[in-house]
C-alpha cells in the first residue's frame, strides 16, 4: 500500500542550470563585459560611415570634401568642379616679338619664308639664288621703302651669342632668348654689340646693309627667328606689322 502512494507522487524536477551558477564562474563578468563593449564599437562605426558618406556619383577629396565624378571614374578638383579661382592655370601666349627695324623707318618684306606646307607657288617666290644654285629662303628680308640703311633693333630681350662678319651675308648677330628661342640679324653693315652682352627689346644692334649671297636685295636686314636650333617662320612670332609699322 505504501509503495503504491509512492507511485502516485509527482516526481520533483531538477533544472539543468540557472544564472546564479553561469554567473558565479571566475570568466562571466570579463565576458559579458568585452561582449558589451564590441556591441557599443559596432554602433558607433555604424553611425560614422552614415554621416561620411557621400553621395552618389561623387568621391571624397583632400579633407573630406566631396567633388564631382564624372561616369568614366575620373575624380575632378573641387576647385574645378565647382567653378572657383582654384584650377589649374593655363598658360597664355608667349610674348610676341618686335618687328626688328628702328622707331619711325618706313620698311617693307622682300623674300619671305620657305613653308615645305605652302604651295609651289609660294615656295619659288622663297628661294634664293646662288651660284645657279637654288636654295631655301630660311627667315624674312626687310627693307627700308626708300632703299637706305636704317638701325636694326633686337625683337625682344636677351643674351648676344655670337658677332661675326661673313664673307657671304656681313655682319651677322645671334641672341638667345628664353623657351629655346634665338634670333638672328644678317646683312648688317656694322654693329654696336659684342657677344655676352644683355640686350632689351628695341636696342640698336647695328645697320642694316647689302650681302653678296642676296645681292638682288640690295641694303636689306635677314631676320630668322630660331626654335630649339631650327628655323621657323618668323611672321608666327613676330607682332602685327600695322601695329610696327607706323
Amino acid at each position: 500500500m505504501e509503495d503504491q502512494k509512492n507511485q502516485n507522487q509527482p516526481i520533483p524536477f531538477k533544472k539543468a542550470g540557472s544564472w546564479r551558477n553561469i554567473l558565479g564562474k571566475k570568466w562571466a563578468f570579463p565576458a559579458i563585459y568585452i561582449g558589451t563593449a564590441a556591441i557599443i564599437l559596432a554602433i558607433v562605426m555604424w553611425y560614422q560611415s552614415g554621416v561620411t558618406d557621400t553621395e552618389p556619383g561623387q568621391t571624397a577629396n583632400n579633407g573630406g570634401v566631396a567633388v564631382s565624378t564624372p561616369q568614366d571614374g575620373t575624380a575632378i578638383p573641387a576647385d574645378e568642379s565647382n567653378g572657383k579661382d582654384g584650377a589649374v592655370p593655363v598658360a597664355g601666349n608667349p610674348q610676341q616679338l618686335a618687328w626688328p627695324v628702328g622707331k619711325g623707318v618706313k620698311y617693307e618684306q622682300g623674300m619671305g619664308f620657305f613653308d615645305e606646307q605652302a604651295s609651289k607657288e609660294e615656295q619659288q617666290k622663297a628661294l634664293v639664288t646662288y651660284k645657279d644654285t637654288f636654295i631655301p629662303h630660311t627667315g624674312i628680308d626687310l627693307k627700308a621703302t626708300d632703299g637706305n640703311s636704317f638701325d636694326v633693333i633686337a625683337a625682344f630681350a636677351g643674351k648676344v651669342t655670337k658677332v661675326e662678319n661673313d664673307p657671304l651675308v656681313g655682319f651677322k648677330v645671334e641672341i638667345e632668348h628664353d623657351d629655346k628661342l634665338t634670333t638672328v640679324y644678317q646683312s648688317l653693315e656694322n654693329v654696336t654689340v659684342k657677344p655676352g652682352d644683355q640686350v632689351t627689346q628695341g636696342q640698336v644692334l647695328g645697320k642694316a646693309g647689302r650681302n653678296v649671297y642676296e645681292k638682288d636685295a640690295g641694303v636689306h636686314l635677314h631676320f630668322e627667328v630660331h626654335v630649339d636650333g631650327e628655323p621657323v617662320n618668323p611672321e608666327q612670332h613676330l607682332v602685327k606689322p600695322e601695329a610696327e609699322n607706323q
